[in-house]
């Protein structure tokens, strides 16, 4: 066996795992949370084929700004006007679909029968995949925009449900019945999916820093001042935190010295989307059209990617390729290394949706309405 397939090979076994110590069911075909995997990394373990041919699109109404998520076949996603609907992943048929009284902006995510999803009407959701069914809700006391995110407690064998919401708390809830587990008080609103790692909860927000909370009692374990506002999800790996901030900054940081260890900005334009963290680089999307790639230990920019508009979408790795929506209306592939592009599909209009990843497939929504499915070119 070579070192590239024992290191694949090895990353696919420390990921099954994971996805086991949390509770998530493992399968090739899932894609059962925003980034991918609870730690928000944004790294896809499979690589598509290019270039990818268009299977099918569906209209579910107006604007769709949260990443659909995929299990068992089935794609999971909400849109502006409060409609969750379930589709084939398949065929892209409309299988049930789900309504709250507000916008549904933040990506949903899938454990055992259930999915999960915040509204902006103040509810967390759990909804039968099934059927669609509701199991229970959760109030909170402000707009839910973010992503949910799971956890299995080692106390009691449970599976609990972590999302942030703008009554500035991040709240920790059964999987089962929707019961408080517990829920930890910031200084303002909770944007952005929380991200595990090491069995803590890491997530900012509109108070500008980045907490890192005990998963099992909600305590606080650090704290630190990012110094600028975070609409996105953190990536902890290692204790040092990687941040794309709206203060115009991707940012590394020491949670263990409370240090900044680099920061990396071109342009005064605040960076929306979350960054993905692969093994020796951190690839990041702004407002100022560009993706960047810039080097994970010391800050350097390594190449920059332009594109029409600015952007909103995460950047997904997959392979050798960077996948990311843009608001000039079209999806790219970006050559990893190089930063030469590889691949585009014009869409028509701004995508703030982020692609979602499994073998052969690529699903993603935009502002117009629609969800879209692309297969790779692997026969």
């Amino acid at each position: 066996m070579n070192i590239v397939n024992k290191k694949a090979l090895k990353f696919n076994l420390l990921h099954y795992l994971f996805c086991l110590f949390i509770g998530i069911s493992h399968s090739d075909a899932d894609w059962k949370l925003f980034r991918g995997t609870p730690d928000m990394k944004g790294v896809a373990d499979t690589e598509l084929n290019l270039p990818l041919k268009l299977e099918w699109s569906i209209k579910i109404g107006r604007s769709v700004f949260a990443t659909p998520v995929i299990s068992d076949g089935k794609v999971f996603v909400g849109n502006e006007e409060g409609r969750f609907v379930c589709l084939s992943l398949t065929s892209g048929k409309l299988l049930w679909e789900f309504n709250t009284d507000d916008i549904i902006e933040g990506t949903a995510c899938v454990a055992k029968d259930s999915v999960l999803f915040g509204s902006g009407d103040g509810h967390l959701y759990s909804l039968n995949s099934s059927d669609g069914k509701l199991k229970w809700k959760y109030e909170t006391e402000g707009e839910i925009l973010g992503g949910a995110n799971l956890f299995k407690s080692t106390v009691d064998n449970k599976i609990y449900v972590l999302v942030g919401s703008y009554d500035n708390y991040m709240h920790c809830v059964a999987l089962s019945d929707g019961k408080l587990k517990w829920k930890y008080e910031t200084r303002d609103y909770v944007n952005g999916a929380p991200g595990i790692s090491d069995g803590k909860i890491y997530f900012g927000g509109c108070d500008a820093q980045i907490y890192g909370i005990k998963t099992e009692t909600g305590k606080i374990d650090t704290t630190m001042d990012a110094e600028s506002y975070i609409a996105n999800s953190i990536v902890v790996v290692d204790s040092v935190a990687y941040v794309a901030h709206h203060g115009n900054r991707v940012a590394a940081f020491d949670l263990k010295k409370k240090s900044r260890l680099w920061e990396f900005g071109e342009r005064d334009f605040p960076f929306f989307s979350s960054p993905a963290v692969a093994k020796d680089s951190v690839y990041a999307a702004g407002k100022d059209k560009r993706l960047y790639r810039i080097n994970r230990k010391t800050g350097e920019g390594i190449w920059e990617f332009k594109t029409g508009q600015g952007i909103e979408s995460s950047p997904v790795v997959s392979g050798s390729s960077v996948f990311i929506g843009s608001g000039d209306g079209s999806l790219y592939a970006v050559d990893a290394e190089t930063g030469k592009q590889k691949w585009s599909y014009e869409l028509g209009d701004n995508i703030r949706s982020s692609p979602a990843i499994t073998p052969g497939k690529l699903v993603i929504g935009c502002d117009d309405g629609k969800i879209y499915c692309f297969s790779d070119s692997k026969k």
